[in-house]
């Protein structure tokens, strides 16, 4: 097989998630793991691979090309496949591969990274785009912009997702949301991460802010958006990214935000405008 330009490979699974490693059984693979056939790898082998973005084991998967793993102290690389529509930054891969890279000097390259715009505090475009990769380390004085959507039904349920097992903070809960790219603004970024994270279609105009938070440490100007349907609807669930969905009354809901099974961060900022989120989450549509 050769390098495909599109970055779109068939992996044959040969370690499934929940399978143990052949040589070093205490070793269980928390992901999908194969190779790659008629590809060699530098090590003279056919082509490893992590597979991230599917919770469940498979033993054949067909996904794009994101990273490559390498090996300061070893001749092997990794590639890491996923599905088409996920994308994981630097952070992500290395935390979902970390059980077998911590043995070996590894560092990951990003293969087309997503870009951002960057941003001033004050939401004043600087010019230039900035990787996702990068977001860790983004310098004094840049920022990237991040949307957060609370969708509530005319008897006002509130909609949460509860993340994938492979991801950070697995298993807990959290509202729509992510960081929009470049080009969009934060209303367009809004609305593609709704329709993509859950499948639900709303036009820009369906889009009411709530409040814009600047976050210095993270370096996340966060635009916090709220949209309202009439009445529960089934919600695609985005491989990779999300496994369950509930929608709760308001009651259900601030019990579940202030739990320890919500998204820390996303709890952080509820409880910062918990007065102004109370009115709104529970005023009529």
């Amino acid at each position: 097989m050769e390098i495909d330009n599109n970055n779109i490979y068939k992996v044959t699974i040969d370690r499934p998630m929940g399978s143990s490693h052949p040589d070093y059984p205490a070793l269980i693979y928390p992901v999908n793991y194969g190779y790659i056939s008629g590809i060699i790898a530098p090590d003279g082998e056919e082509q490893d691979a992590y597979i991230l973005g599917v919770d469940v084991p498979v033993h054949e998967f067909t996904g794009r090309r994101i990273a490559i793993v390498h090996r300061r102290d070893d001749l092997e690389t990794k590639w890491i496949i996923v599905p088409e529509n996920i994308v994981f930054n630097k952070q992500q891969i290395e935390e979902m591969i970390y059980f077998q890279e911590q043995y070996y000097d590894s560092y990951v390259e990003m293969l087309n990274d997503e870009m951002w715009d960057a941003f001033d505090e004050h939401e004043n475009y600087l010019g230039y785009q900035i990787k996702r990769s990068m977001a860790k380390d983004l310098p004094e004085g840049v920022y990237h912009i991040v949307v957060m959507v609370y969708t509530k039904t005319s008897d006002g349920k509130i909609l949460v997702t509860q993340r994938a097992r492979n991801k950070t903070y697995p298993l807990k809960w959290e509202i729509t949301g992510g960081s929009i790219v470049t080009g969009e603004t934060p209303v367009e970024g809004a609305a593609r991460e709704l329709s993509e994270e859950t499948g639900i279609l709303q036009t820009l105009e369906n889009f009411r802010e709530i409040y814009v938070h600047v976050d210095k440490i993270r370096h996340c100007i966060y635009h916090c958006y709220l949209t309202c349907i009439p009445k529960e609807v089934p919600v695609k669930l985005q491989m990779g990214e999300t496994m369950d969905y509930r929608f709760l009354d308001f009651t259900e809901f601030n019990k579940l935000v202030l739990s320890d099974r919500f998204v820390l961060s996303e709890q952080s900022r509820y409880i910062l405008h918990k007065e102004l989120m109370e009115e709104v989450l529970n005023e009529n549509n």
